[in-house]
């Protein structure tokens, strides 16, 4: 087995088409994450986007990108990335400690790591469900599904999709559109919404801005940007910018107009989402790993993420498990809320380092 690393430019169309054909090859691997369009497009904004190219017998069988920083290797567009891992063909088996040598990296991190890569499943620390909306049957039977599993939200929906229309007017949505006002709103939303919840802004950083602009205008061969937009009486009260493939959307940058908090916009935008992409051939919506109220509610499915980190040296490996499981231990424990604050700085300044 030999690995040789590339830029994302130097994907060819051959091998572009090879890669493609692999995201079948395993359950996960099918999302826009993986696609040769979205690392090339983060190449041309990232310069430390790498792919190993994995061969045997001079035949293609593997892709891994993955960023360069030193010898480290970190997840594409770091923050960026909901899932992470190999794209190969189907019963190809790749040793993770050779894999990183033939990357000249000493360790890989990753956060949504696909945990049934069986290369990487002892370095995991943690696990976590990603959750999905299935579509394979349709809307109309997600909807069924969703009712017999006890939710509450699909009446809730149509209940506050009623109100809205009768108390401020027409409701429309757009699955795409190419106005870039809109586009703005998903920029100045997401970013507010960051600053009142105290979490990371990735969206502080030129360059995220315009590679979301990229993806949004991009309509390529298998991958495309989705702009869709809720309309209330042809005002914008709600909007979301994701990427998809011929069969899975990735629920990305989803916002709304807080005015109109009361009548749900975010549900009904989510669902008129998901009907749409029914309509337009999407099996799976990822909504993405996270213990927010509506994924628990709306996802019907779930893919297994890991976080841990990949190392070439076990002692290194047993020091890191030990800090791990260390800060494991302080999230449960009576310490937890006097850490907060400086774990949040800290962890602040190591993204904003390693997305710089």
């Amino acid at each position: 087995m030999d690995i040789k690393i590339v830029n994302p430019n130097e994907i060819t169309e051959p091998l572009s088409d090879l890669w493609k054909q692999m995201l079948t090859t395993e359950h996960a691997t099918d999302s826009p994450f993986f696609h040769p369009e979205y690392v090339r497009i983060l190449g041309k904004y990232r310069k430390r986007v790498r792919v190993a190219i994995i061969t045997e017998h001079n035949q293609p069988v593997a892709f891994f990108p993955f960023e360069k920083h030193g010898r480290t290797g970190r997840p594409l567009g770091i923050k960026l990335c909901d899932f992470q891992g190999i794209v190969r063909t189907a019963g190809t088996n790749i040793d993770a400690r050779n894999l990183l040598k033939g990357c000249h990296l000493k360790s890989w991190q990753f956060d949504h790591l696909v945990s049934s890569q069986p290369e990487f499943s002892s370095w995991q620390m943690r696990k976590d469900d990603s959750l999905y909306i299935d579509l394979s049957a349709g809307y109309e039977e997600y909807l069924k599904e969703r009712k017999q599993a006890g939710t509450s939200q699909i009446s809730k929906f149509k209940r506050k999709h009623r109100k809205l229309e009768r108390e401020i007017g027409a409701v429309t949505f757009d699955w795409h559109t190419d106005q870039t006002d809109v586009f703005d709103m998903v920029l100045e939303l997401k970013s507010a919404q960051r600053k009142r919840t105290g979490t990371f802004d990735i969206l502080q950083f030129d360059w995220v801005k315009q590679f979301l602009n990229d993806i949004r205008n991009t309509h390529a061969d298998g991958f495309e940007g989705v702009l869709s937009v809720l309309r209330v009486n042809g005002q914008a009260i709600g909007a979301h910018l994701g990427m998809k493939t011929s069969t899975v959307l990735h629920h990305w940058f989803p916002v709304y107009d807080l005015r109109f908090n009361k009548y749900s916009p975010g549900l009904i935008l989510l669902l008129k989402t998901a009907q749409a992409a029914a309509e337009n051939g999407i099996q799976r919506i990822d909504l993405g790993k996270g213990d927010e109220r509506y994924k628990k509610s709306l996802g019907s499915g779930s893919i297994s993420v890991g976080e841990g980190v990949a190392e070439t040296c076990a002692v290194h490996h047993v020091i890191r498990s030990m800090w791990f499981y260390t800060r494991e231990w302080l999230r449960t424990s009576p310490l937890r809320k006097s850490l907060q604050y400086p774990k949040r700085i800290i962890r602040s300044f190591n993204t904003r380092n390693a997305m710089n």
